[in-house]
């Protein structure tokens, strides 16, 4: 029975490959590893866009059949998709931690750190601080059309990097995640630092009183200062989230268009 399928054998490799530099961004990108989505939704998911993405792009079809004619050959074929779409997944989420990682510093300042839930996102504990964050660059992830821009730079990463050619060089990925890393503590800086510079000023003045008023309980009038400033500092800074969530993740598209052509 299997005699029929046999023309069908030297397209089953380059499918193959196709789904696993896509579930490799499936791994990262917060909108697709979600883990409240199903995993047989997402397997069912991520084969719909594997099959889109083996029929549209040209020579896939064709392409990895001699590089992967060996076992060797193929593992080695598997681990370049798999680099490069781990790779682009890498790059998106570290936008998202610094986001996240710049709410977590308010959090910290403003004595709610202790106060975590589970953020079935990461699979981790957060705090609410952080998950506003976090749900705010991901609307604006979505806003901006993010996940079809993932689409496309997986896309148009065949163009850069042939089927079953390896990967990407060392060095590229290198200077890749690196590069990822600074957007990451940048966006952290920005979306902490009018905070911070906030509870700067707090402190500050509950040191001056504590000088000229030793009598008074500054110890429980800081903490309740240092929340109404929190409170104050992350309702006017909602916005500013979204506009650096947005710069964000508009400068990394950029870098993946570079990267991959």
């Amino acid at each position: 029975m299997f005699t029929d399928l046999t023309p069908l054998y030297p397209l089953v490799v380059p499918f193959l490959l196709v789904l696993f530099r896509l579930l490799g961004v499936f791994a990262f990108v917060p909108f697709f590893s979600n883990s409240s989505i199903p995993g047989n939704v997402k397997m069912m998911l991520g084969l719909a866009i594997a099959f889109c993405i083996w029929n549209i792009v040209p020579g896939v079809k064709a392409a990895a059949v001699t590089t992967t004619a060996t076992l060797p050959g193929l593992v080695i074929a598997v681990a370049g998709e798999l680099t490069i779409g781990l790779m682009i997944g890498l790059m998106l989420a570290a936008v998202f931690g610094g986001i996240q990682l710049g709410a977590h510093m308010i959090s910290q300042q403003m004595g709610l750190s202790l106060a975590t839930l589970y953020d079935p996102a990461f699979e981790d504990q957060s705090t609410v601080i952080e998950q506003v964050a976090f749900w705010i660059a991901l609307v604006t992830f979505l806003a901006i059309g993010g996940h079809r821009e993932v689409l496309n730079a997986v896309v148009y990463s065949f163009h850069r990097v042939p089927l079953g050619s390896g990967g990407l060089a060392p060095e590229v990925m290198l200077n890749a995640l690196l590069g990822s890393m600074d957007a990451s503590f940048h966006a952290a800086t920005r979306v902490a630092m009018p905070a911070l510079v906030a509870f700067f000023i707090a402190t500050l003045t509950n040191g001056l009183m504590a000088r000229t008023m030793p009598q008074m309980n500054l110890m429980s009038v800081g903490i309740s200062a240092h929340l109404i400033v929190g409170f104050v500092m992350v309702g006017l800074g909602l916005t500013g989230w979204a506009a650096v969530s947005h710069d964000s993740m508009f400068g990394l598209f950029k870098e993946l268009a570079r990267l991959l052509g």
